[in-house]
């Protein structure tokens, strides 16, 4: 995880880390989607969380699994994640998952 502008240390992310946490499961869910499950792979996604929290704006998914209904899969679950408050305001995140076969 990197936040644009800000300071990148444990305290700044642990409101965006500990809201996007309980919905592993579902980003789980989503890997039943692969068509190649053989080896993982990475996803990133940008986010713009508003200085209040809540829903953030996701956009620039990234990577190379597929198909396409993986990577909407996943930006569903981004979408659907209610962040706290970030603690310095409107903030801009690149978030990254790795997927790995079990």
């Amino acid at each position: 995880m990197h936040i644009g502008g800000g300071p990148n240390d444990a305290r700044t992310k642990e409101p965006i880390a500990s809201s996007v946490a309980p919905h592993f499961d579902e980003f789980r869910g989503c890997w039943a989607q692969v068509e190649t499950a053989t080896h993982g792979g990475d996803f990133g996604v940008d986010l713009l969380i508003e200085a209040g929290g809540g829903k953030s704006t996701a956009s620039n998914p990234r990577t190379t699994l597929k198909p396409d209904a993986f990577k909407e899969c996943v930006m569903d679950v981004f979408r659907a994640v209610d962040f706290q408050k970030p603690r310095f305001g409107k903030t801009m995140v690149s978030y990254s998952l790795r997927f790995d076969p079990q």
